[in-house]
């Protein structure tokens, strides 16, 4: 059986991301609106079913555990798209199931 992890995240006036909501701690940088880093409590990410939206809205997003640019495994840029299709600041989820 699978439990499951959420984070909320809420996004300023100046394109800021901060923790709204959470069922484990988690910490945010903002990089530029729109592009986050998102460190989660969670050795590794990737091994686990990582979804990822943009909430309330339409838009797009990426999350993608880790990456090349040496971050740690546990650590998640998300990138936001925002409805009218151009890169910004967009609320933002992200859900994990862990064992």
């Amino acid at each position: 059986m699978f439990a499951q992890l959420q984070w909320s995240f809420a996004i300023d006036d100046m394109g800021r991301a901060r923790l709204a909501q959470a069922s484990a701690p988690a910490s945010v940088e903002t990089i530029t609106p729109g592009e986050y880093l998102v460190t989660l409590p969670l050795a590794r990410a990737r091994e686990f079913g990582l979804t990822a939206d943009v909430e309330g809205a339409s838009g797009f997003i990426a999350a993608t555990p880790g990456d090349d640019d040496g971050n740690k495994p546990n650590t998640v840029r998300v990138l936001t798209v925002r409805p009218d299709n151009t890169f910004g600041p967009n609320p933002f989820r992200l859900v994990l199931r862990s064992a």
